[in-house]
């Protein structure tokens, strides 16, 4: 992009600007640190989740035809809080995927796309208002 530089005609006006840039880069070099590690975090944590998700749901599908054709009694009875079991457990990760599943990581991944390319940009600025710095005099 182009600045308007010229309109910087003293040294504390360019000081004053990089210093706002220096901020700016600060905060943005911060933002992509932590949002680079909770990307990170959350690619683990949502394949976790999305395996055991995947595991529980083959399980629950094969087991339940099952119990229904077992005459009753204690095998029965233990098939059927197994079963109870495995689909509580795949309720609950059900519920945490809007947190912690492949839902989360898709919009985290985005809040970095859109970082990405910031800090390029401010380092670009910062060096292009030090040059034009460099061509005032005092």
């Amino acid at each position: 992009m182009v600045y308007s530089l010229s309109l910087l005609r003293t040294f504390a006006q360019c000081d004053a600007v990089l210093a706002f840039a220096a901020d700016k880069l600060g905060v943005l070099t911060f933002r992509n640190t932590e949002s680079t590690y909770r990307v990170g975090n959350t690619s683990d944590t949502a394949k976790d989740l999305s395996d055991e998700l995947q595991g529980l749901n083959i399980y629950i599908n094969a087991i339940t035809p099952v119990v229904t054709t077992l005459a009753p009694g204690k095998e029965q009875d233990n098939l059927a809080n197994e079963l109870r079991q495995k689909t509580d457990r795949r309720d609950e990760l059900v519920a945490r995927q809007g947190k912690v599943g492949p839902e989360k990581l898709v919009s985290r991944e985005l809040e970095q796309a859109l970082l990405d390319p910031q800090i390029p940009i401010v380092q670009d600025f910062i060096a292009q208002v030090t040059a034009h710095r460099g061509t005032l005099t005092a």
